[in-house]
């Protein structure tokens, strides 16, 4: 079977030379299964089919009227002449005008089967896909110099590529029955095009606490919003290892340092601490996402239990003031802070005010953030069953856990923080106090007439 879909779609996002997008697909199926040449040769094999596909998809999700100058009338409050009794509202284009942008394109293709085994108690399904996304919507940063805020343009590309695999097996003993499903997701991600000389947008400073520099980036070669800062190598534990630490030439790298200071990376070799230091500290796209479906059934109870979780990425996270002192509130980590020889290898000591040891963003505030996480368990039991006089086709009792528990070594309150809260909606994974999914326990009953 094969079928062909043209899908055609405009926008008034876009300058009216540029509003209509055009985004076919096309997929193709083969039941191998009933063909003669299988057909009943195996006789655990019920069906098999394996499935093609190539489509595009569209994107126009951006602010409205970027290919124009729009004008801005908030806290633009000023005074005219010399009288200061009255107040006149302003305006001014707080965008400068891009009549280019355009569509996002997605452009996928995928490869599949879908198998059932064993009289269907057993099923099967495999994807294999490449996702090309190009003209990638994305408002990036500007100079001052401009004047003005930058409009959404069309960035770059955006490679994805993956595996997924979804197993279920079910059956039936007598008055117990059970179903149990399983997933599992692989994904790389890449970006493989900048639209400007640099390869690089930026990411805006001051995310993980006021006077940091820029935590985040987009780069060709790079998954898109990984965590870029210093590599540290602990921390110095007396006078003796400041002045060990050199480079190859025998430079000492950082003189100033004191007993209790982060031993930051000198990637460059160059004898100094600088932003030429900085590399790659972090990804927060996980390599695989999984799920758990699990649902039990016997003389009129039921079970079901639901899981998900994530590995393979990490969480830049800090909940600190940065004008600090000994004397202000900490989470309990700042037990593990260096106090004196031997305290401590990965936390430096306190300091007043602001310090490199916690002003730059390093790898000490990157955690891996692997979980899974029970999201559902449901325990009920039909009365009818029970009672048979009740008047009811179904007088089901329930109680039900919602987020029961999460198995995580990260330290915050939840790692599954998704999209960050900073205005770059490509940028996640940064818990600078992200309210956690609550714990919920629900009891009720479900009647059917």
């Amino acid at each position: 079977m094969t079928t062909a879909i043209v899908h055609i779609s405009g926008t008034s996002n876009f300058a009216p030379d540029k509003r209509w997008g055009i985004f076919p697909s096309i997929s193709a199926g083969w039941v191998i299964s009933e063909e003669n040449f299988l057909k009943d040769k195996i006789s655990a094999l019920d069906f098999l089919k394996l499935r093609a596909s190539w489509g595009q998809n569209g994107n126009q999700a951006i602010s409205a009227f970027q290919y124009l100058a729009t004008i801005s009338f908030e806290n633009v409050n000023y005074f005219f002449g010399p009288n200061k009794g009255s107040v006149f509202t302003g305006g001014y284009p707080n965008i400068l005008p891009n009549p280019d942008v355009t569509w996002e394109t997605s452009d996928q293709v995928s490869v599949g089967l879908d198998a059932r085994m064993f009289n269907s108690r057993m099923s099967l399904t495999f994807d294999v896909y490449n996702k090309q996304t190009k003209d990638w919507l994305v408002n990036p940063s500007a100079l001052a110099s401009y004047g003005t805020n930058a409009p959404y343009i069309n960035g770059g590309d955006v490679s994805n590529k993956g595996i997924e695999l979804g197993l279920g097996w079910g059956d039936k003993i007598g008055e117990f029955s059970y179903n149990i499903n399983a997933n599992l997701a692989y994904n790389t991600n890449e970006v493989t095009h900048i639209a400007n000389n640099e390869g690089i947008f930026h990411g805006p400073g001051n995310v993980l606490g006021q006077g940091t520099e820029e935590l985040y980036r987009a780069q060709v070669g790079y998954p898109i919003g990984y965590f870029w800062g210093y590599k540290t190598n602990g921390v110095f534990q007396n006078a003796q290892e400041v002045q060990a630490y050199k480079n190859s030439d025998g430079q000492v790298i950082m003189p100033n340092a004191v007993p209790g200071d982060l031993i930051f990376n000198d990637t460059n070799d160059d004898g100094q601490i600088t932003s030429d230091d900085k590399v790659m500290i972090g990804d927060p796209n996980p390599d695989y996402i999984v799920g758990l479906n699990l649902v039990l059934e016997y003389k009129g109870f039921d079970f079901t239990l639901m899981a998900n979780g994530a590995l393979g990425h990490q969480i830049a996270r800090s909940w600190r003031r940065w004008a600090d002192s000994p004397q202000n509130n900490y989470t309990t980590d700042v037990f593990a802070r260096w106090h004196g020889e031997g305290s401590s290898n990965k936390y430096p000591r306190l300091s007043y005010g602001a310090h490199p040891n916690w002003q730059y963003n390093s790898d000490i505030f990157i955690e891996d953030a692997d979980y899974l996480r029970i999201s559902n368990l449901t325990l009920g039991y039909d009365l009818k069953k029970a009672i048979k006089a009740i008047p009811l086709a179904q007088t089901r009792i329930y109680i039900t856990a919602q987020n029961l528990y999460t198995f995580s070594k990260y330290s915050g309150m939840d790692p599954e923080i998704g999209t960050s809260t900073t205005s770059d909606n490509w940028a996640k994974g940064i818990d600078v106090g992200y309210y956690p999914a609550p714990r919920t326990v629900l009891v009720g009953v479900s009647l059917k007439f």
